[in-house]
């Protein structure tokens, strides 16, 4: 029996199964919905897998379609709009994150690939257990208010911008991780331990 597959609305890419009474649901994003045929296809069946107890990652049409320029360049705006803790401005009022990316390439600790083709964003709200968030979907990070201060130093500032580049480094497809090598390139900040004792203060 073919499974019912609905589109769901959300702001995160996202998928779900169920069985109900022997019929297989599936919910999948409604950043899909637009997708060319063999696509949406095929990623109904990853997750027809995933609901049998497949471990098997997105074929590679759909994850070739979900990493392609072309769709992040639809779909972000999409995304910026449901996120509703961005600020939509780079600005601040102490503190402009591209002056912490400047500092940041200009002490070669990242270069145009990692940033590029990315958003970058203030949140509204004040987060004081989440400094930064990354969507490597969507190439989009989103910095703390809490940092745009005169009270937090820039290398504090700098360092959090800098663990959000690394996810952008580490790119969509891959596990989100703070594995070995993502510690590695984290360490390679060269204040990271007074940042991180700064940041647990807050």
């Amino acid at each position: 029996m073919s499974p019912v597959v609905r589109f769901l609305r959300n702001k995160d890419f996202r998928y779900t199964w169920r069985t109900v009474d022997g019929v297989l649901e599936i919910g999948v994003s409604d950043y899909l919905e637009d997708a060319p045929a063999d696509v949406l296809r095929d990623f109904i069946r990853f997750v027809e897998a995933c609901a049998a107890g497949s471990r098997e990652g997105p074929p590679p049409s759909v994850s070739g379609y979900i990493g392609s320029p072309g769709f992040i360049a639809s779909k972000r705006p999409v995304f910026i709009s449901r996120s509703r803790n961005l600020t939509r401005t780079d600005t601040g009022e102490y503190r402009n994150i591209p002056d912490s990316l400047s500092r940041l390439a200009d002490a070669g600790l990242i270069d145009p690939s990692d940033t590029g083709d990315s958003y970058f964003s203030w949140t509204r709200r004040d987060n004081r257990r989440r400094m930064g968030f990354c969507s490597r979907m969507f190439r989009v990070v989103g910095i703390s208010s809490r940092l745009d201060s005169p009270d937090v130093p820039e290398w504090v500032l700098d360092y959090v911008v800098y663990h959000e580049v690394l996810h952008l480094r580490q790119g969509y497809g891959c596990p989100v991780s703070h594995d070995g090598t993502f510690r590695q390139w984290e360490h390679s900040y060269p204040l990271w331990r007074e940042a991180e004792a700064f940041l647990s203060s807050l």
